[in-house]
């Protein structure tokens, strides 16, 4: 696992780097859905995304070949890195940006405090939005 080092929080943006996070997943799923998977990523029984199956490419009337190329290498490069982020990260992360669940069915699933559960959050959001390079500062 490799350590990153954050900007210090008066440096970053945090509002729009939530938007730009909230773009990511939804570009995500539209390349997931472009590629011929499912619009959803599944989790394995501890916690990875599933590693991406892709079919053949006969349903290409939709999406001409190179596209659907494009967005098959995206999506099993954005599944790689949030893989290799901390499990504890994926799940907040999937669970609030793809599931659109509500932070607080979330964090009933966790043993944390409402103030733990947003500290964690942002930890989460800040280290994905470094990794993926959008990460906005001030």
């Amino acid at each position: 696992m490799q350590v990153l080092v954050l900007p210090e929080n008066k440096d970053i943006n945090y509002i729009k780097t939530v938007h730009e996070v909230k773009r990511f997943f939804t570009d995500f799923q539209r390349f997931r859905v472009i590629a011929g998977l499912s619009q959803k990523p599944c989790l394995t029984m501890n916690g990875f995304l599933e590693e991406c199956q892709f079919g053949s490419v006969a349903f290409a009337a939709r999406h001409n070949k190179e596209v659907i190329a494009e967005a098959r290498w995206l999506v099993q490069k954005y599944t790689e890195k949030l893989n290799q982020m901390d499990g504890l990260y994926r799940k907040i992360l999937l669970e609030c940006y793809i599931e659109h669940k509500q932070d607080v069915a979330i964090m009933m699933d966790l043993p944390y405090e409402i103030a733990q559960f947003k500290r964690i959050k942002k930890r989460a959001v800040l280290e994905l939005a470094s990794i993926m390079g959008i990460l906005v500062r001030k």
